[in-house]
């Protein structure tokens, strides 16, 4: 049997890339009969960062009819709306590049940005819903920084250890998964009903910035009779950064998480562990990996530019990924499609 994954990569703002790519692939997945929302498609969706959130917001159990036109009538939020959510995070949470020099001295010293905009945001979005509640499996990357240990936030069935799993409310998750250091402050959360079970969370993304490798391990365990698990992974844009790399001899401590120079250390061991992480999983032989990207052009795409200027750009960049892959997409879709009738 056939088991399908999803999986998203992390990146800020750039998260409206996968977002404008999974708003058109539900079109063309509806052309081809198959009018289910994502958590009925998908056994298992991962994400990271932003791809943590996509992850959470597709999941979260509130529906059209009773709780508004963001959500889908069979659960979470529609995929035709995410694109929108995103516009949403940039007027309220990424207020484009206003008092630029400001923030970057503030990032020197403290976070970039307060967090409370952001929640705001995410409890207008996932109000008190948990993460098991979520209406199929989900992981979400975190990173513990009291035990100094990776934090795989899940809701999976009891019978793959669902009963062992921390439960979150679903906007410490999504907070705690996208507290990208120097950007936002740690998230200092509890699990739900237990306030002495408290941690000190950051962005996933510092070892995990693509999580479609953990989420294919959470699939072995969930579905361990499955002889194929297809993999959708969405990248967020990839961008080269134009270091001077004869002066690297000379960095220093600031250059190398300097924010003006994109925060070198951080952006090269994610783009480290994405291009590893999709390495391993096209050589496993129960593996077919349908993996996404595309390229920004130099200076444009920042992570945290909210401004129009760059949403519509992020929208470009999502559609000219859909049209750059339409071949290996249309494979993706004949997969899901062959899947229908018999159900999930």
């Amino acid at each position: 049997m056939r088991r399908f994954i999803l999986s998203v990569d992390g990146g800020g703002i750039r998260g409206i890339i996968p977002a404008v790519f999974l708003s058109e692939l539900k079109r063309n997945i509806e052309k081809n009969g198959v009018k289910k929302p994502y958590h009925q498609i998908f056994d298992i969706i991962a994400g990271t960062s932003t791809g943590g959130l996509i992850t959470l917001a597709l999941t979260v159990p509130l529906y059209k009819k009773t709780d508004g036109d963001l959500y889908d009538n069979e659960g979470g939020i529609s995929a035709e709306q995410l694109p929108e959510l995103y516009k949403m995070f940039g007027n309220r949470v990424f207020p484009g590049n206003r008092n630029r020099m400001r923030k970057l001295i503030r990032q020197i010293f403290t976070s970039k940005y307060s967090s409370e905009p952001f929640r705001a945001v995410l409890k207008d979005i996932f109000r008190d819903r948990t993460v098991k509640e979520a209406l199929t499996n989900v992981l979400i990357t975190s990173f513990d920084m009291k035990t100094m240990e990776p934090l795989f936030i899940k809701k999976r069935p009891l019978h793959a250890g669902g009963d062992t799993d921390r439960d979150f409310y679903m906007v410490d998750a999504a907070l705690s998964t996208a507290a990208v250091p120097t950007y936002f402050p740690p998230v200092y959360t509890h699990t739900v009903g237990d306030s002495k079970a408290s941690f000190c969370l950051v962005d996933g993304g510092i070892f995990c910035i693509n999580p479609a490798m953990s989420a294919f391990v959470e699939a072995r365990k969930i579905y361990p009779d499955s002889n194929e698990y297809i993999i959708l992974s969405l990248g967020t844009g990839t961008q080269k950064e134009e270091y001077k790399t004869e002066n690297m001899q000379n960095w220093g401590f600031f250059n190398w998480i300097a924010p003006w120079l994109g925060v070198p250390l951080i952006t090269a061991v994610g783009e480290g562990q994405r291009i590893s992480t999709n390495h391993m999983l096209k050589k496993l032989p129960q593996v077919s990996l349908f993996r996404f990207d595309v390229e920004l052009d130099r200076g444009k795409g920042g992570i945290d530019d909210g401004s129009t200027e760059n949403i519509e750009y992020l929208v470009g960049k999502g559609k000219e990924m859909w049209k750059d892959n339409i071949k290996e997409i249309n494979k993706f879709i004949g997969l899901i499609t062959e899947r229908r009738p018999g159900g999930k």
